[in-house]
C-alpha cells in the first residue's frame, strides 16, 4: 500500500471516465425509454420490448468500447499516469496498469538512502511539430551514486511534489 500518490496526468483519467461514463449513460436511457415504451423500437419493431433490448446491446457494446477505446489510447501513453511512493520504493505507474494489473506497465525504484533528485527538462516534438515538455528526475544517493530515473514527469510542480513526500532536495538541470 502506498503511503503517498501524487497524480501527474489528472485529467487523462477524466477522458477515461467520460469515454465510459456517456456509454453506459446512454445504454440505460434506451434501456427506460424501451420498458416506459415512449418510443417504438428502432430495429426489433416486433418485439413488445424491442428497444429495451436495443438499450441492452448498446449498454454491452458501450461498456466493451468504453473499456477497450482507453486500453488501446493508453498503450500509446509512454508517461506515467501517478507515482506511488512507498517505504522502500517509488513507482511510475503508466495508464495500463489502471486496466490491467502487469508489471510491464510499473517501474519501481528503490529509495533507500536517497539524498537528492535531478530534475532535467526533455523537450521532445509533438504529431504537429510544437515542442511537448517533461522532465525526468534522476534519484540520487549521498554517494552520487544515481538508483534510477524517473521519466515521464509533466511538471516541475509534480517534482517538487515528490520531492517534497521524499524529503530530499531537487536541482535543476535545465539547458
Amino acid at each position: 500500500m502506498a503511503i503517498k500518490t501524487i497524480s501527474n496526468r489528472p485529467k487523462f483519467v477524466g477522458l477515461f471516465i467520460l469515454i465510459l461514463g456517456q456509454n453506459i449513460l446512454v445504454g440505460l436511457i434506451v434501456i427506460a425509454l424501451g420498458l416506459a415504451k415512449v418510443i417504438d423500437p428502432f430495429i426489433l419493431t416486433s418485439y413488445e420490448y424491442g428497444l429495451a433490448i436495443e438499450g441492452g446491446v448498446l449498454l454491452i457494446l458501450g461498456l466493451f468500447g468504453g473499456i477497450l477505446g482507453p486500453t488501446l489510447i493508453g498503450s500509446f501513453v509512454e508517461d506515467p499516469i501517478r507515482f506511488a511512493i512507498n517505504y522502500d520504493y517509488i513507482e511510475s505507474i503508466q495508464f495500463g496498469a489502471l486496466i490491467f494489473k502487469s508489471s510491464s506497465f510499473i517501474e519501481k525504484h528503490p529509495i533507500d538512502g536517497l539524498t537528492g533528485i535531478e530534475l532535467t527538462e526533455n523537450v521532445r516534438k509533438n504529431d504537429e511539430g510544437a515542442p511537448t515538455i517533461t522532465y525526468s528526475a534522476k534519484l540520487i544517493k549521498g554517494d552520487g551514486e544515481a538508483i534510477g530515473t524517473i521519466r515521464g514527469i509533466s511538471s516541475t510542480g509534480v517534482a517538487e511534489e515528490l520531492a517534497e513526500a521524499l524529503g530530499v532536495n531537487i536541482t535543476r538541470n535545465f539547458d
